[in-house]
């Protein structure tokens, strides 16, 4: 990195083998060092990886993320979070960001509105914030912690992995990326170049999983049992011998 670089942009937990990003903290100690903005991508991290910027030295960083993965608070909620200190204008906005300061708003200026608020678009549907309040009041009534959410992750994707180990599929047509689990994310990467037929296979056994590519995608979630992950593999196993 240089003077030149505007932004690093990255996500915390990649899509493609489920790892968690290392080092964060050195790359924002060069975005400060060179005034350079620094954008982290937590979808695949909120609810299920534990994260906390001041421990991690990422309190200078910006953090978009949203509800529709494990947070489950369905589509439409999403967030932008600036660091404290952030003096940027954008270029492209919507009336949302100026709306705390339409009366200070002068003819022909914007008058951008504190912190994250500038970046805001125009009028949105707010349906989902109040599902999201709902979901996060169940989520404490059930006690659903952020240890716990990560421990009961860790057993289902490791019980994935262990499973699928056990198949002895040919590498050549699917394999696991060979990542250690505490470094692994919510879900069990596959890579296969038959990524999409095996999803259609799997959908017709009443298994849902994502292909991308040559990525499928496993993702339990805390109310699947070990018993129906079992049966994941089994139909896995079932689709690869059906191709």
């Amino acid at each position: 990195m240089d003077d030149r670089a505007a932004a690093v942009i990255t996500s915390t937990v990649f899509y493609d083998t489920a790892e968690i990003a290392s080092g964060l903290e050195l790359v924002a100690d060069a975005c400060d060092e060179h005034g350079t903005a620094l954008l982290l991508d937590t979808y695949h991290q909120l609810n299920v990886v534990p994260c906390s910027l001041p421990e991690q030295g990422l309190e200078s960083a910006f953090v978009t993320g949203g509800g529709y993965k494990y947070c489950q608070l369905g589509e439409g909620n999403c967030f932008l979070r600036s660091p404290s200190d952030c003096k940027l204008r954008p270029v492209i906005t919507g009336w949302f960001a100026e709306f705390d300061e339409l009366g200070a708003a002068s003819r022909g200026a914007v008058s951008y509105g504190p912190l994250t608020t500038r970046f805001a678009g125009a009028t949105y549907d707010p349906t989902s914030h109040y599902r999201a309040a709902e979901v996060f009041d169940f989520f404490t009534d059930m006690g659903l912690t952020v240890d716990l959410l990560r421990e009961t992750s860790q057993h289902q994707v490791e019980h994935l992995r262990v499973a699928f180990d056990a198949l002895d599929l040919d590498p050549e047509v699917i394999a696991r990326a060979d990542v250690p689990i505490e470094r692994i994310g919510g879900f069990l990467a596959l890579s296969s170049p038959r990524a999409a037929d095996l999803r259609a296979a799997l959908a017709r056994r009443g298994i849902l999983a994502d292909a991308r590519g040559s990525v499928l995608r496993l993702g339990p979630a805390p109310y699947i049992s070990d018993a129906q992950l079992g049966s994941a593999m089994a139909g896995l196993a079932e689709a690869v011998e059906e191709l």
